[in-house]
C-alpha cells in the first residue's frame, strides 16, 4: 500500500499532537474569526453566554499578535481572503493553536481553497459535495459542517417570533442574489423569469451593493424577508447557502434546485416534507412557477403553525451555536476526532472520522 510522504506526514503528525493535546484539556478557549465580519450582528456573543467553552470572535488580524494569545482551536472562516497568510502565521507562533479552517466557498476556486487548507491542520468543509477539491497529504478532512445563519443571532430571532409569527405576508416569489460573473446559468435564469413574471420580487443585484443590504438594521431585514410566504434557493454552484436557513427562521417555504447535493445531509428527508421544503421539477422557468404555487397552497395550509414549526427548525439545529457546537464536541474524549482514516482510491485524503 502506499504510504503518506514523509514532509506531509510529519505536518498531520504535528496536528494530531495539537490535537491528543486539546483532547487532554478540561476547558477550551476558542477563537473564532472572519473577515467577513459584516456578515455577523455584533451581539452574536449572547449566543455563547452559556457554552462549556471560552469563545471569541474577532474580525481583527492584530489579535494574532497580540503577546497574549492564548488560544487551543483557532476556527478560520474561509472567504477566500487572507486566510492562506494567517493559517501560516498561526502555526509559526510560539503558541500553536489547531487550525480548523472553515471552508465556506469550496464549491468553487479549488485553488484557493486548497493552498489554505494545505496549511491548516483541518478543513471543515461547508459544501460536502465539492470536499475532494481540498483533499492533500498535508490536512486533515474534518466532518461535514454547512453553513447556517449568520445575520441574525438566535437570542435576536428567539426575541423575533411573534412579530414573524403575526407578519402579514404576500404571495409574491422572494429571491435576491448577487450577479456573480461565474454564475451565467442562474443570472439567465433569474431574467427569463422576471420577463414572464415582472410582478415577482425575484432580482439580482451587483455585488458592489451587498454593503447596502447589511447596511440595514438587522430587524428591518427580518421584516423584510417576513413580509413574504415562498423564497426560492437558486445555488451558485449546488451550493446549501445562509439563505435557506435564512427563509425557514422567517418562516418562508423555500423553493430548491431539483438536484441539491447536501441537503439530505443537512436536513433529514422527514423534515424537508415536514417543513415543508418544495424541490422545483426542472431547473426552468416552469419550474419555478409550478413550485411556486405548489409551495403557497402548502403554506396556506400550515397557516401560522407551519411558520412555528419552520422558525423553531432553524432556530434550533441552523444557528452559528448549533455550528460551533458541533465542531468543539468533536475536540472532546471519545468523539469522531479520535480516529483517523486513510483514503488512497483518488489520491491521498486523510479524514477524522
Amino acid at each position: 500500500m502506499a504510504t503518506v510522504p514523509k514532509i506531509f506526514k510529519e505536518k498531520i503528525d504535528g496536528s494530531l499532537g495539537k490535537l491528543k493535546s486539546i483532547l487532554e484539556r478540561k476547558e477550551l478557549k476558542v477563537l473564532f474569526f472572519t473577515e467577513n465580519s459584516f456578515l455577523f450582528p455584533k451581539n452574536f456573543d449572547k449566543d455563547f453566554s452559556n457554552s462549556s467553552y471560552e469563545f471569541v470572535i474577532s474580525s481583527s488580524q492584530s489579535i494574532f499578535d497580540d503577546q497574549n494569545f492564548d488560544f487551543d482551536i483557532v476556527i478560520l472562516c474561509g472567504h477566500l481572503k487572507s486566510e492562506e497568510i494567517l493559517a501560516w502565521k498561526l502555526q509559526n507562533i510560539p503558541r500553536q493553536p489547531f487550525v480548523a479552517l472553515w471552508a465556506w466557498d469550496n464549491h468553487h476556486e479549488p485553488i484557493l481553497n486548497s493552498r489554505a487548507a494545505m496549511i491548516a491542520d483541518a478543513v471543515f468543509p461547508a459544501h460536502w459535495f465539492a470536499h475532494e477539491d481540498m483533499a492533500n497529504a498535508a490536512t486533515l478532512i474534518a466532518p461535514h459542517l454547512p453553513l447556517c445563519i449568520t445575520q441574525w443571532s438566535s437570542v435576536f430571532l428567539a426575541s423575533m417570533e411573534e412579530r414573524i409569527v403575526v407578519a402579514e405576508r404576500c404571495d409574491k416569489l422572494y429571491g435576491g442574489f448577487f450577479n456573480h460573473a461565474d454564475a451565467k446559468e442562474r443570472n439567465g435564469l433569474i431574467a427569463s423569469y422576471r420577463e414572464r413574471y415582472p410582478n415577482e420580487h425575484v432580482f439580482t443585484l451587483g455585488l458592489d451593493k451587498r454593503p447596502a443590504y447589511f447596511s440595514f438594521r438587522q430587524e428591518q431585514r427580518l421584516l423584510d424577508w417576513a413580509c413574504y410566504k415562498v423564497s426560492i434557493i437558486l445555488p451558485l454552484r449546488n451550493d446549501i447557502s445562509q439563505r435557506l436557513f435564512d427563509a425557514l427562521a422567517c418562516g418562508l417555504i423555500p423553493i430548491v434546485p431539483p438536484e441539491f447535493p447536501d441537503l439530505d445531509l443537512v436536513i433529514s428527508r422527514h423534515d424537508q416534507h415536514s417543513l415543508p421544503i418544495v424541490r422545483m421539477e426542472s431547473y426552468s422557468v416552469e419550474g419555478i412557477a409550478d413550485a411556486h404555487a405548489r409551495a403557497l397552497k402548502l403554506f396556506d395550509r400550515d397557516g401560522k403553525q407551519g411558520v412555528v414549526h419552520r422558525h423553531r427548525f432553524a432556530l434550533d439545529n441552523h444557528g452559528l451555536r448549533n455550528r460551533i457546537d458541533r465542531l468543539v464536541s468533536l475536540f472532546r474524549p471519545g468523539t469522531a476526532f479520535s480516529k483517523v482514516q486513510i483514503n488512497f482510491e483518488k489520491g491521498i485524503h486523510i479524514y477524522l472520522t
